[in-house]
């Protein structure tokens, strides 16, 4: 079989999980037109629902534990970069005959980007803010743009903000004011085309249009820094989502009395942050929220512009097409509040997936099997028909779509995912998916256990339940087995293993 081209395309931190589902979110055209062109698997999960560790697995197709980027940006000593020498899995690609580009948001590391690593194209280290960068201020100038603007709606920590009309490029720079205004909403009023997704669009589009020209097949990662917060929409996107329609979230209300201590710490942080912006009514959170899913959808059409151009320079049905996100998002969600913090929560850890290679996968096809966004690696590599490292903890996603009876009663049944902290605090974590059970191991803290067909909003903390004692045994020693086949074995590792009685 001739290689076929390969297009990643990621989005970031998207509102997902059961949102979807209420009345008021948006269609997703471009994601929902994969799906229906290929195969939605509608059991996907974030290896690591935080932004660094969950894209150093998607280089590399090993746990974070591995790879050792367990928190973002060295957070309690965590690994900042990859090694200089490391192999990601473009290397395999370049060895296969692969041309590879990445262009958007990297953070893996701060000293390094991706281009330090062979891929052509453009990132930025650490998070990165595109319109900081040169190559934004260029584009304004090629494509005859003004500088972005916008009016805040919302701030969540600088509430004085709302209402003013400001300049993206005089905002305070990146972490040197707690004004930032990561965590905001409001309105850009400049062309659709002045968001960065719409830039990235464009540097990739010319990207292809290159490339195209060659032999050589070709390798597209396509990463934009959106749908995360801040959530700055303009036309047509704007306004067309009413907050009025979107129902009171089931575990908004939540005080998670049932939860870890860590849970309630974070809580309460965010509680305290929140009063300060005066948000408190389910009102107030419907107009963020309306914003957030309005984004979500503008993001989704700027990566459709990628679709577009493979379509319109003859590739798309020589091109395997994979399309997910890195993690979800906790907006409004368990007792109120706004980013991820550090939870495994189902708004944190679920995600969408799609896959479209026409002739390889039949359109209009599902998945139940449970798969994570770490899959994707071995995935790219076997459609390439490239070698794979010598390590490699995810699983190739071929034989779900090819459909062969053996290869699919035989994938994984069980699945663990990791965690680490966030905001500068450590909080190790270890989930265990089976069938409608997920159980959450949390060192020196009060474990989880949930039957989620009955309880998909984690309303129910089932761990210390008699009834449960044999099931919370089984999934134990499950999650256990997990973590030794993974080499998940280091002293935190061990000390947990220690407190649920499993070695």
């Amino acid at each position: 079989m001739t290689q076929p081209n390969i297009v990643w395309l990621m989005s970031d931190h998207l509102v997902y999980a059961h949102h979807k589902a209420q009345t008021g979110y948006p269609q997703l055209a471009t994601f929902d037109r994969l799906a229906a062109e290929g195969m939605a698997f509608d059991n996907a999960f974030s290896v690591c629902p935080l932004c660094q560790p969950a894209r150093a697995s998607m280089l590399t197709g090993v746990y974070p534990h591995r790879h050792g980027m367990t928190l973002n940006d060295g957070d309690t000593g965590a690994k900042t970069d990859h090694d200089p020498d490391a192999k990601l899995f473009n290397h395999y690609l370049q060895q296969a005959g692969y041309r590879t580009g990445y262009f958007g948001k990297w953070h893996n590391g701060v000293a390094r980007v991706a281009q330090d690593y062979g891929f052509e194209g453009f990132s930025m280290p650490g998070y990165g803010h595109p319109y900081y960068s040169d190559e934004y201020a260029a584009y304004l100038v090629e494509m005859g743009l003004p500088e972005p603007e916008v009016t805040l709606e919302w701030a969540y920590e600088g509430p004085e903000w709302a209402g003013q009309t400001i300049k993206l490029k005089d905002f305070p720079r990146p972490y040197e004011s707690p004004y930032f205004m990561m965590e905001s909403s409001g309105v850009l009023n400049t062309p659709l085309e002045t968001h960065e997704a719409y830039f990235l669009a464009h540097l990739a589009t010319r990207w292809l249009e290159e490339v195209v020209q060659g032999e050589a097949p070709f390798f597209l990662r396509f990463d934009t820094w959106g749908p995360h917060l801040p959530f700055y929409v303009t036309e047509p996107f704007l306004n067309t989502v009413n907050p009025d329609d979107i129902p009171l979230y089931p575990n908004h209300n939540s005080t998670l009395a049932h939860r870890p201590a860590h849970h309630h710490a974070l809580l309460d942080f965010r509680q305290r942050v929140g009063a300060s912006a005066h948000w408190h009514s389910w009102q107030d959170w419907q107009r963020v929220l309306a914003r957030c899913h309005e984004h979500a959808a503008l993001v989704d059409a700027a990566v459709g512009r990628v679709v577009a151009a493979l379509e319109r320079l003859g590739v798309l049905d020589n091109t395997l097409i994979l399309y997910t996100t890195d993690h979800g998002g906790a907006l409004a969600s368990n007792g109120g509040l706004v980013d991820k913090g550090w939870l495994m929560t189902e708004e944190t850890v679920r995600i969408p997936l799609a896959a479209r290679w026409p002739g390889q996968i039949a359109p209009g096809s599902r998945c139940e099997k449970l798969v994570m966004n770490m899959d994707l690696v071995p995935t790219v590599l076997a459609a390439a028909g490239a070698a794979m490292p010598e390590v490699m903890d995810g699983a190739c996603l071929q034989p779900l779509w090819e459909g062969e009876e053996t290869a699919v009663s035989a994938w994984r049944n069980e699945l663990m995912l990791q965690h680490h902290g966030h905001y500068r605090e450590a909080h190790f974590q270890r989930q265990l998916r089976l069938d409608s059970y997920k159980y959450v191991a949390h060192l020196d803290d009060l474990d989880e256990l949930y039957d989620l067909q009955a309880d998909p909003y984690e309303l129910e903390n089932l761990v210390n339940e008699p009834r449960c004692a044999t099931l919370l045994a089984d999934m134990r020693r499950r999650l256990h087995g997990q973590m030794v086949q993974f080499a998940d074995d280091g002293s935190d590792a061990q000390r947990l293993w220690q407190q649920m009685g499993v070695r």
